[in-house]
């Protein structure tokens, strides 16, 4: 049924990193991490309840799963970084006609429970290159990797992603940073303990701000590039709601990093976070996400 894979993956992304580093989990805080990809967060049950909270969340800040103008007529779907693979099963059933496939460094058992039958999960590293033939899909998806990729190797990433899809098709990227609107002072030493993780790791600093130049620079056409401030907190009614709990565990999760990579002690750490929904509520603070889709020529 699913005829788009390369017999055999070639090239890289970042083979030096990967030669570096060895497949062992580790438990740190009683959370599971893989040691062997360079990402900040746990992969766990509780990381895949965040996962499904975040897909509710974001479909209803986005209004639908996808905001590219995808045609009727879509005969093979890509989702990178599918976690819990969510995404891919309502996909597949908006689009019954498609072969909907998700790729993720792992995927979860649960993922193919109940999955309709045109959806197909399959194990892989976008740092590594995708193992898809060149344009084998027509809608190419991907979001919030941004724990995910280190900051050199998005270049590298979109122009994979706009190598496997198919001339017409679309990418459509959703991705976030450290930008806010109406930021407190535990947000941003919150957020500068982020970055000094992130230089302290070697992951460096994603350009996320630039993801139209870097759709442009890999061929892509009609590139549309939106910020879209997200509310965090009851303040913004049902999505600040849902957005403000949901980036709240993100940033939980970044605790192990900060520990872990000596920027910060735990409980400083644990005391400015709890501060944070307050602090929400009392600015209206907004988290800017970026928005980007361009079509294959």
């Amino acid at each position: 049924m699913f005829s788009f894979f390369r017999k055999k993956q070639t090239g890289g992304i970042s083979s030096r990193l990967a030669e570096r580093l060895k497949p062992l989990d580790s438990v740190i805080q009683q959370r599971r991490f893989r040691s062997d990809v360079p990402y900040f967060f746990p992969k766990d049950l509780s990381e895949q309840d965040r996962l499904n909270f975040q897909h509710y969340a974001l479909r209803f800040l986005l209004k639908g799963n996808y905001v590219a103008p995808l045609p009727e007529m879509v005969r093979d779907i890509l989702d990178v970084g599918t976690g819990t693979g969510i995404w891919v099963r309502e996909m597949a059933k908006e689009f019954p006609e498609a072969k909907v496939v998700g790729m993720d460094i792992e995927i979860p058992a649960t993922a193919r429970m109940g999955a309709p039958r045109n959806s197909q999960f399959v194990e892989g590293n976008v740092l590594k290159g995708l193992p898809f033939q060149d344009g084998a899909f027509d809608f190419v998806h991907q979001r919030l990797l941004v724990a995910a990729i280190p900051g050199s190797a998005w270049p590298a990433v979109v122009a994979e992603l706009a190598r496997v899809t198919r001339p017409g098709g679309y990418v459509e990227l959703l991705e976030t940073l450290d930008v806010f609107e109406n930021e407190g002072p535990n947000t941003a030493r919150l957020m500068e303990w982020w970055r000094e993780a992130g230089r302290r790791s070697g992951f460096g600093s994603p350009p996320i701000q630039e993801l139209d130049q870097l759709f442009e620079s890999a061929g892509l056409t009609n590139v549309t590039f939106t910020a879209v401030p997200v509310p965090l907190g009851k303040w913004g009614g049902r999505v600040g709601e849902m957005m403000g709990r949901d980036i709240h565990l993100v940033f939980n999760n970044l605790r192990v990093a900060c520990d872990r990579l000596g920027v910060v002690p735990e409980k400083e750490y644990d005391a400015t976070w709890k501060a944070l929904p307050q602090e929400w509520e009392e600015l209206h603070t907004s988290s800017i996400f970026f928005l980007v889709y361009g079509q294959k020529p």
